[in-house]
C-alpha cells in the first residue's frame, strides 16, 4: 500500500489538484478544508505526511505546525508546506516552526513530486511516478 497523505487546504480547487496528482502516484489521499480538521484528523489516523496550507479557517497552518511539533504522536510526521505566502520571512517561520519543505504556489506537479522526494529522501527511480507525467 502506499503512503498515506493529508492534504490540507481551504480552497477545493486545490485539494482536487493535489488529489488527482497523488492518487495516480499511489498515494492514499485524505482532506482537510480547516486547521481543527486537520487536528481532530491527526488524533484518529496516522499519516506518512502532510501538505499544509498557511491560510485557513478556525486555525491557521502556523497554529496546526505548532500544535503537530509540541505533540509527541505528530511531531516526527513530514509536513510540505503549500502556501501563497511567499515573503522570506514566511519560508524562515515555516522552517522554524518545523516544516520539512516549503513550496508557494502556484507551483508545479514536478515541484510537489521532487518535494514529496525529499523529504523522503528517495531517488525517482523508487517513486511510483516520473516528473514528466
Amino acid at each position: 500500500m502506499g503512503k498515506k497523505v493529508l492534504v490540507a487546504d481551504d480552497e477545493k480547487v486545490i485539494r482536487k489538484f493535489l488529489k488527482i496528482h497523488l492518487d495516480k502516484w499511489g498515494y492514499k489521499v485524505k482532506e482537510a478544508g480547516d486547521g481543527v480538521e486537520v487536528l481532530e484528523q491527526l488524533c484518529n489516523e496516522d499519516f506518512d505526511f502532510i501538505l499544509l496550507d498557511i491560510r485557513m479557517p478556525k486555525k491557521d497552518g502556523w497554529q496546526v505546525l505548532e500544535e503537530m511539533r509540541s505533540n509527541p504522536k505528530t511531531k516526527n510526521i513530514p509536513v510540505i508546506v503549500l502556501t501563497a505566502k511567499n515573503e522570506d520571512s514566511d519560508m524562515f517561520r515555516g522552517y522554524d516552526l518545523g516544516a520539512n519543505y516549503y513550496m508557494t504556489k502556484p507551483f508545479t506537479k514536478a515541484q510537489l513530486f521532487y518535494g514529496i522526494q525529499l523529504i523522503f529522501g528517495e531517488d525517482s527511480d523508487s517513486l511510483p511516478v516520473t516528473s514528466r507525467e
